[in-house]
């Protein structure tokens, strides 16, 4: 009796067409004939895995790297590789890995996954807790190794949002051009311990940077230009100081955009008021906040509010409705110089 391998090219080719990931993955595991058909197929050829949720995570106290695939329907795929056992754990079922390079498994692994991505992801999320990981352990390769592959994958990820926790701004950097920039909408920059600081001089120069919507840091910037962020639509972010001229460049910025919807920042140092009482004249005071009122560019209802708690050293932009500013505020003309 022939071997279903011996079948035709088509018939082969039709039975993954109609297989989700998970029976091809399966398949893939019977023999090497079903492995090397499986990977020598086009991209085109392999089902959609029509994933919405990839969590990439590496665990320096544990020694391990997980990852997770999230479909559609909630259904859960989870990957585990353990340096201390040198295994991999796939949905539960264990495999030693012998004398393989853990850190090498693992890529391997989600370079084919990624192969069955066809739809956009909702969420594509980094947590690399390996930084300050000693040496002797594979597991501090795990950036550099993904970067790589990345780099050799052939397409960008096509994914709404981009979160990348971590604790060095060197992760950062290698993983904003892995995104598609059609599909990339936010951009979310997790800090792995309180107060740690970033510089984002190199950041600012990626198209991803450039083309995304939103933004959320919460690492400490130290050296903000308020230029690279007023592009945002959105955006969430934290500094050590700001000056009367950057809030006035924001303030002129949005006014003059019809995209602007929300932003937060957060100062360690704001001794600015005089300044601001200068250049915007009276605020309008409500409990600890002082409240600026302006109208925008080509807009008969919306209103930009800038509330300044000085109490919590916060600053707000926000696009209200005209019926929404107090009684007694004032309401300045849009001034676009």
């Amino acid at each position: 009796m022939a071997s279903i391998i011996e079948m035709p090219e088509l018939v082969l080719d039709k039975i993954i067409e109609f297989s989700d990931l998970k029976a091809v993955l399966t398949l893939r595991q019977v023999c090497r004939d079903f492995r090397n058909f499986i990977d020598d197929l086009k991209d085109s050829k392999l089902p959609d895995s029509k994933f919405k949720q990839i969590e990439i995570i590496s665990d320096k106290d544990e020694k391990k790297i997980t990852f997770d695939f999230v479909g559609p329907d909630d259904s859960f795929y989870h990957f585990e590789y353990s340096e201390t056992n040198n295994s991999r754990s796939f949905n539960g079922k264990i495999t030693n890995m012998a004398n393989l390079n853990i850190v090498d498994v693992a890529i391997q692994d989600l370079e084919l996954i990624l192969k069955f991505q066809k739809s956009n992801l909702q969420r594509l999320y980094f947590h690399l807790d390996d930084f300050q990981l000693q040496t002797e352990s594979s597991i501090h390769t795990l950036p550099i190794k993904l970067s790589n592959m990345f780099n050799a994958f052939g397409r960008k990820i096509k994914t709404r949002e981009l979160s990348i926790k971590t604790y060095h701004q060197s992760q950062v950097t290698p993983f904003l051009p892995i995104a598609d920039l059609e599909a990339l909408k936010i951009i979310d920059l997790y800090s792995l311990e309180d107060d740690m600081e970033i510089e984002i001089d190199e950041i600012v120069k990626i198209e991803q940077w450039k083309k995304a919507k939103e933004m959320n840091c919460d690492f400490h910037v130290v050296n903000l230009k308020v230029e690279d962020i007023c592009h945002f639509s959105r955006y969430r972010v934290q500094s050590n100081t700001i000056s009367a001229r950057d809030l006035d460049f924001l303030k002129k910025a949005i006014t003059s955009s019809l995209k602007f919807e929300y932003s937060w920042l957060a100062v360690n140092i704001f001794n600015v008021n005089e300044e601001i009482f200068n250049l915007w004249g009276p605020a309008y005071l409500s409990g600890s906040s002082s409240l600026w009122y302006f109208r925008i560019k080509d807009s008969e209802e919306n209103i930009l509010v800038i509330d300044i708690q000085q109490v919590y050293n916060h600053i707000y932009f926000d696009v209200i409705e005209t019926r929404n500013v107090p009684n007694r505020a004032i309401v300045h003309d849009y001034n676009e110089n």
